[in-house]
């Protein structure tokens, strides 16, 4: 006990792990020598006869007590019986790190090891809530609600100049680190919109300057949890431009490794379960070459979808859709691409349209049937009776040539002109396709132009 306060006088906070793989030896050795002879009331007249701190911080010796309950207590064979023991000394070094009057550093990082440390027994102890007799994702829950206060409490020193990373206090420091927690418990917990607060709040808690100055791990994980976010909410191109900016950032570290680490390729298989198809969506089909090498499953599932939108394809589409349907809910991709990815489809369904039968007659005129001949070719496997849900067939019809055709020349996709009287589009005299159906990217980045309030993200 006794090198144990000295340890602690010393600023030592490491003895203060509850993890018993990492502190098992100390925690053992406190227990022997406190489960016969301290109980709470002596246990609590031990703390404050330390006068750690000049016994003016109140919170630490709280915290201590409960580490010392903890050490007293714990059941070594069993995290459930011990789960309560646990969080109560996590909530009570959070409670330190509330007050910026006291010295945090070293209790900052103890907070990081502990949370890593927590989280994935709180995700183990969630699975067996039913025979635990808790309620469902109660320990995710409570790690939230507790990560949550300590990101509330980072505030920038408005006193004070942006800085450099290595000069901030440590609490600052762990301002990235916190949210990216907090944010991937959001995702598990199926409450993404809870991220919405934690985005929002990042730069005016920030006192850097530039976002580049935090660790490059860190700004990774972010960008990619923003850009799922983006995603979620159907804003594709700002989702594409996060999730984009993480990829490169994987790329770089990749490319600059002589053996890229397991969790680095993990990593970027991650960022491409979202990065690619919000880059189909938004008319960037990426290059599958390095995609085969390191997920040949999104390779393969990927290039099937882009292949039925070349074509125009729209029964194939809602195929893809029908049998992948599962894995895009559990992604929550599912709406996205149901909502977004046929009017791609139908544009190249019409620029085969205008290849094949208006440029070689020297023609600029469509007419509303030889749009549905296309449609009833392309939707061919998609009506009620081929045996696909009503979703897909009640939604794309050949009879709707006219509803086509405007769609595609109001987002830009195609430049032309609708005559519904005469059943007739008119299009540009030109050779050249190009000039019809100009570039879809540049027309979705024109109209749908990225969040002004990310910028900073890009500094």
């Amino acid at each position: 006990m006794n090198h144990f306060i000295e340890q602690l006088r010393q600023g030592n906070v490491e003895v203060l792990n509850v993890n018993l793989n990492e502190n098992g030896p100390l925690i053992a050795s406190l227990q022997n020598e406190l489960h016969s002879q301290y109980n709470n009331i002596k246990l609590e007249q031990l703390v404050e006869g330390f006068k750690l701190y000049n016994g003016s911080w109140t919170r630490f010796n709280i915290m201590l007590k409960s580490f010392l309950r903890y050490c007293r207590d714990v059941n070594p064979w069993s995290l459930w019986e011990s789960s309560d023991l646990i969080y109560a000394f996590y909530q009570d070094l959070s409670n330190c790190l509330l007050n910026d009057t006291y010295p945090l550093e070293n209790l900052v990082q103890l907070f990081k090891d502990v949370t890593d440390w927590l989280l994935p027994m709180s995700i183990q102890l969630d699975a067996n809530y039913a025979s635990n007799g808790t309620r469902k994702n109660q320990f995710l829950q409570h790690v939230a609600s507790v990560i949550s206060r300590v990101f509330n409490s980072i505030k920038a020193r408005v006193d004070e100049s942006p800085t450099e990373f290595h000069a901030l206090s440590a609490k600052q420091q762990s301002l990235l680190y916190v949210a990216n927690k907090l944010n991937n418990i959001y995702f598990r917990l199926d409450s993404p919109s809870s991220c919405a607060n934690i985005f929002k709040n990042i730069k005016p808690k920030s006192m850097l300057e530039h976002f580049h100055q935090y660790p490059i791990k860190e700004r990774i994980e972010y960008r990619y949890l923003l850009g799922r976010y983006y995603l979620l909410n159907h804003r594709i191109s700002d989702a594409f431009h996060q999730l984009n900016s993480s990829y490169r950032m994987l790329h770089f570290l990749a490319m600059n490794s002589s053996a890229p680490s397991h969790e680095l390729v993990r990593n970027m298989v991650r960022v491409m379960r979202y990065l690619i198809p919000a880059g189909i969506i938004l008319g960037k089909v990426p290059s599958f070459t390095f995609v085969d090498q390191i997920a040949p499953d999104l390779s393969h599932l990927y290039t099937k979808l882009i292949q039925k939108i070349k074509t125009g394809h729209v029964a194939g589409i809602n195929e893809w859709l029908y049998t992948n349907e599962d894995y895009l809910r559990r992604k929550r991709l599912f709406i996205a691409i149901l909502e977004k990815v046929p009017i791609l489809a139908y544009r190249n369904l019409l620029k085969q349209v205008v290849q094949l039968t208006i440029l070689p007659a020297e023609s600029n005129r469509i007419s509303y049937e030889t749009m549905e001949t296309a449609l009833r070719v392309s939707l061919h496997g998609s009506q009620p009776q081929d045996g696909l849900p009503l979703m897909y067939s009640i939604i794309h019809t050949t009879d709707n040539a006219e509803n086509v055709l405007v769609t595609l020349i109001n987002h830009s996709f195609f430049r032309g002109n609708c005559f519904p009287l005469n059943r007739m589009c008119i299009t540009m005299k030109t050779n050249n396709i190009n000039d019809i159906f100009p570039p879809i990217s540049d027309k979705i980045a024109a109209k749908f132009p990225l969040n002004s309030e990310d910028a900073w993200l890009d500094t």
